[in-house]
């Protein structure tokens, strides 16, 4: 990958201001500052986990990204954190969540929420993901979905297996609905006892 430059004299901000994102590998040894291009970052990094890296007159090599740090308010990529790839070791990396389908519980009137994002997993050298999809389609009102369901044997999920990642909740509108219907129910029972 071109376009990448060694950072030891800029800070992380001049860097951002000129154009460029603070990246990091994490290495046994010793841990390696440098930057990349917004450019070349858009057209390469976001598209793929494992890359492989050629720093400018030092390093040649392997790696996977682990993180990457978006600016809450402009979602500007703001840091990158890479590890270096070595055999038969494990990695920890961020996968984002992604719901697909659409819910049998939200055409019914329910509110679909996504508690988690992203979550940590940890992998081996030769499996790599980019993105998790939840098939929510059958998530009626009241169900949640929980995290062991995507489980997989090629990683190791960092989270709590019971831990509910999504759910559909009954919305105010059906809550309002069924509380009249509930009324009504009430008060037809009262007149026949009345009469």
């Amino acid at each position: 990958m071109n376009n990448i430059i060694n950072r030891k004299k800029k800070s992380n901000r001049e860097l951002r201001n000129s154009g460029y994102v603070p990246c990091v590998i994490y290495r046994k040894k010793k841990n390696i500052t440098f930057s990349v291009l917004i450019s070349t970052l858009k057209k390469n990094l976001l598209k793929m986990n494992k890359i492989y890296l050629k720093i400018k007159n030092y390093y040649k090599m392997e790696a996977i990204l682990k993180e990457i740090q978006f600016n809450p308010i402009t979602e500007n990529v703001i840091h990158l954190d890479f590890y270096e790839l070595k055999k038969k070791n494990k990695y920890t990396i961020s996968i984002t969540l992604i719901s697909e389908g659409h819910s049998i519980g939200v055409s019914k009137g329910g509110e679909y929420k996504l508690f988690l994002k992203k979550i940590k997993l940890k992998i081996l050298k030769y499996f790599f993901l980019n993105k998790i999809f939840l098939n929510i389609s059958n998530l009626e009102i009241g169900n949640n979905f929980y995290l062991k369901k995507i489980y997989n044997p090629k990683y190791i999920l960092l989270h709590f297996k019971k831990e509910v990642i999504a759910s559909v909740f009954p919305s105010r509108n059906l809550l309002k609905d069924e509380k009249k219907k509930v009324n009504l129910i009430n008060q037809k029972e009262k007149e026949k006892n009345i009469n």
